[in-house]
């Protein structure tokens, strides 16, 4: 792992060289080579997000299988979460201002087990800094 901050940084450089690219070569309302250039190149860096958030826990199972146990604690925790999330979401149709109508099933579920998913670790955060506060004050 000597070369992950080498890669890191060489990612990091060419990050912003895209971006800057795009932003100097940016006209409103004109499609550009650039403009497809900086979406191809995040496109790729969410990949690669995904691949490496996968594959770099399993590398670290086989390493330590010890470990293991908390790692599968913690995704089991998120399951459980986007499980929770889904059941509670709704894809009821949405009426707007406007008189549209937004009915996309599937938009309406994901938007709404996203927002609870949010919520819940939302209020995971909130628990665990007062627990961690109130664990300190009644240790003294």
């Amino acid at each position: 792992m000597k070369y992950l901050s080498i890669i890191k940084y060489i990612l990091l450089i060419v990050s912003a060289i895209v971006v800057i690219a795009g932003a100097v070569t940016f006209v409103d309302g004109e499609e550009n080579a650039t403009l497809n250039l900086m979406l191809g190149w995040s496109f790729a860096m969410v990949i690669l997000t995904i691949v490496l958030t996968i594959v770099m826990p399993l590398v670290a199972v086989f390493q330590n299988p010890k470990s293991a146990v908390r790692s599968l604690i913690g995704l089991g925790v998120i399951v459980v979460v986007f499980l929770v999330s889904y059941a509670l979401a709704t894809d009821d149709p949405i009426t707007l201002a406007s008189g549209n109508v937004i009915d996309n099933s599937f938009e309406l579920k994901f938007s709404d087990t996203a927002l609870y998913a949010t919520y819940i670790a939302f209020a995971g955060v909130i628990l665990s800094i007062l627990y961690g506060e109130l664990y300190k004050v009644f240790k003294k």
